[in-house]
């Protein structure tokens, strides 16, 4: 019986990995109807992902109760999103409880993929703030391993006001002395500029007895690739709000084929950093990460098929050439659209970020690597 236990628990373990590795390489554009229908239905693939050396705190498995709380290091805001990040999606009814295991083998995902930062959906207008019982233990456990993680909110601004306290409560809540690195924010439902203008406003001011988080805290704005084809979009004042621009770059989404294939990213990339050097869109001339597609796409009627590795790495090297800050991927959480091998290979050996070994996680800093002229 003994016997049977310890494989019978090993088995879960490498099923809860598998799903964690699913689930981490996950997109904030399109079909969010389906998603909500479908978050159920997402299942796992583990894949095989190189090792990397991190600094450890937390040197064993350990939930955040029996962890000693620890300084944050400081750093200038953007810091948190430069290197190489992914987005994963969670819904308020897939983490309602604390679970250390959970929350350890997605962040052991994260480094053996040689993330430097990941995105965690946190808070939506209808379940509001939600994260905390992820952010219990990821927090502490990714920031002793040098990940760094951003709270993904989605408002849908009907409340601005609301959607504003969501926001600033995601910011505020700590575990063991650990906070979020800062907000990426995806407004796609209202594009009203003063409900926008009452939105940011009041993240940074303080909004119904809430206290703002200043002009400092790291704001990041999710949003769609293109300004030319989103004309009323407020762009101006998600420049003046937000330091970090994160366009979703789903070039096979477009559902145009010429932007299929390396070159076709290329071109993708090209005219998206073309346009947020306009000053009539960015007029703080915002630095852009490009948030990139590694997903199929056939569910939003685009080019079927996930991109294979030679367009994940046409848009990381798209992305230095163009002076781009960092680069992230998302893909649906849902077992018909799971990244693929030929796409997680891509992503984990591809070198766009490097830190000196050793180091301590408040020393970690991003270099160039050979033969690339920017310093990430």
């Amino acid at each position: 019986m003994s016997s049977i236990l310890r494989h019978a628990s090993a088995f879960a373990r490498q099923l809860v990995l598998s799903l964690c590795l699913f689930s981490l390489l996950a997109s904030p554009f399109g079909v969010r109807t389906y998603l909500d229908v479908q978050a159920a239905q997402r299942a796992a693939a583990a894949q095989q992902l190189s090792v990397i050396d991190r600094p450890a705190i937390v040197s064993a498995r350990t939930s955040a109760t029996s962890v000693r709380p620890f300084d944050q290091p400081e750093r200038a805001a953007i810091d948190a999103v430069r290197g190489k990040g992914a987005w994963f999606m969670i819904f308020a009814s897939d983490w309602t409880n604390p679970d250390a295991d959970r929350a350890w083998d997605m962040v052991d995902a994260a480094v053996k993929a040689d993330l430097s930062h990941i995105y965690v959906r946190v808070a939506d207008s209808r379940a509001h703030f939600y994260g905390a019982p992820a952010l219990q233990d990821l927090l502490p456990i990714a920031h002793s391993r040098g990940v760094r993680v951003i709270g993904w909110v989605e408002p849908e601004l009907s409340d601005a006001h609301s959607d504003a306290v969501d926001a600033i409560a995601a910011a505020r809540y700590q575990s063991a002395g650990q906070h979020l690195d800062g907000l990426a924010l995806t407004v796609e439902q209202n594009w009203d500029d003063s409900s926008i203008e009452w939105y940011l406003g009041g993240i940074r001011r303080g909004i119904d007895g809430a206290v703002g988080l200043g002009d400092r805290y790291l704001l990041v704005a999710s949003t769609f690739p293109v300004p030319s084809e989103h004309r009323s979009y407020p762009w101006a004042t998600m420049s003046r709000y937000c330091q970090v621009f994160a366009p979703m770059a789903y070039w096979r989404a477009t559902g145009r084929r010429q932007f299929v294939g390396s070159g076709g990213v290329r071109a993708f990339l090209d005219q998206i950093f073309a346009e947020f050097r306009d000053p009539g869109i960015n007029p703080y001339q915002r630095p852009v990460s490009i948030t990139a597609q590694a997903y199929d796409a056939t569910l939003e009627y685009g080019i079927p098929g996930s991109p294979p590795g030679e367009e994940i790495v046409a848009s990381m090297d798209e992305t230095r050439a163009q002076g781009g800050l960092s680069w992230s991927f998302y893909r649906l959480s849902n077992a018909d659209n799971g990244v693929t091998g030929d796409e997680a290979a891509a992503i984990t050996a591809y070198p766009f970020w490097q830190r000196p070994a050793p180091a301590t996680i408040a020393q970690k800093a991003l270099i160039a690597v050979v033969d690339q002229p920017a310093a990430y």
